[in-house]
């Protein structure tokens, strides 16, 4: 890919993080407050919580992990134009 292609990807990615964040937790946050009880375990609407809480972190960290490979590929391109 070209340095080009590569940053705008990144600015992509960046911006689906970023919407990712309030917009999800705040949905698991309220959810949070009205359905865990004293005994969540028990508790269908925490354990449902608690699942879109989990895909939510994973989905989180997929993003992350991906903007950091762009940024190493970023650098790359960066130091290989440099040579030349």
């Amino acid at each position: 890919m070209k340095l080009e292609e590569l940053e705008k990807k990144l600015a992509e990615l960046r911006k689906k993080l970023l919407d990712i964040d309030p917009d999800e937790a705040e949905i698991i946050k309220k959810r949070t407050s009205a359905d865990m009880g004293d005994d969540y375990r028990e508790n269908e609407g925490a354990k449902h919580v608690m699942e879109q809480h989990d895909i939510w972190y994973i989905r989180k960290v997929a993003l992350k992990k991906e903007i950091a490979k762009l940024k190493l590929e970023i650098v790359r391109a960066k130091t290989s134009q440099d040579k030349v």
